[in-house]
């Protein structure tokens, strides 16, 4: 047996310590921290949210739920980066997003994360194909064979030479589906994505996410009214009286 002098042993208990100090610094994706929104109208100040705290951990999957008006598609722009809080702070890793360079913030949404909107924003001059592959080519993370069978999988490949212009909102909502998924994030941000759909594409799309998620450990927050599309993820989170809370 080793002596515990000699640098060529390691005790158990460096190797626990260590361990848990790589562990916390994996222990999220994205973290809100005192996160408050807030518009100003001609009758005053109207607080959406105040002092929300909330963690987005690694290969796990998120239902944001809420009435409408709440705010839930502003606490997605939030959490993605895209929308400034009005005070808190949102961490990426360990990164203090707001406090980067916007150079450096725009990498980190490149490479990290991936939005399907409700609103699709497909860009209208360029193809179904180029859309879908947009994001991946920017971000160098391209896989032709995978993009395939995404398309396979969602039925647009008869859309592929198709102007967005062209599509119904459901096709519309598929491709912007594929484009996110191709871009592969670390976490994946879906606002209403089935809420375009019958049910029978409604099934397909959300069985594609969670797929993505199990395969790719790819974080997944999915805000939905639907009940039965939040039963089916990890954790259900309920925004209401400006707070989030489990639910």
């Amino acid at each position: 047996m080793k002596d515990q002098q000699d640098p060529l042993f390691v005790r158990r208990d460096v190797f626990t310590s260590t361990r848990k100090k790589i562990e916390a610094m994996q222990s999220h994706i994205v973290k809100l921290t005192n996160i408050t929104k807030t518009f100003f109208t001609k009758s005053g100040p109207l607080e959406l949210f105040s002092n929300i705290n909330l963690s987005f951990n690694p290969s796990t999957s998120y239902a944001l739920i809420g009435e409408s008006g709440v705010g839930k598609s502003t606490l997605l722009h939030i959490a993605s980066g895209l929308e400034k809080p009005f005070s808190g702070e949102v961490h990426f890793g360990e990164q203090n997003f707001w406090g980067l360079k916007a150079s450096n913030q725009s990498l980190l949404r490149l490479n990290d994360t991936a939005i399907i909107f409700q609103q699709y924003n497909l860009i209208p001059c360029l193809s179904v194909r180029e859309n879908i592959e947009f994001q991946s080519r920017v971000n160098k993370k391209h896989n032709t064979e995978y993009i395939n069978e995404i398309i396979e999988d969602l039925k647009i490949s008869r859309l592929l030479e198709e102007w967005p212009e062209n599509l119904s909102g459901g096709e519309q909502q598929r491709v912007a589906i594929a484009r996110a998924l191709a871009a592969k994030p670390k976490i994946l941000f879906a606002d209403e994505p089935t809420g375009s759909l019958d049910e029978k594409n409604s099934k397909l799309v959300l069985d594609m996410l969670l797929n993505i998620n199990r395969k790719y450990k790819t974080t997944l927050v999915v805000i939905t009214h639907s009940l039965n599309v939040a039963s089916k993820l990890e954790v259900c989170l309920e925004l209401k009286s400006r707070k989030v809370a489990k639910r």
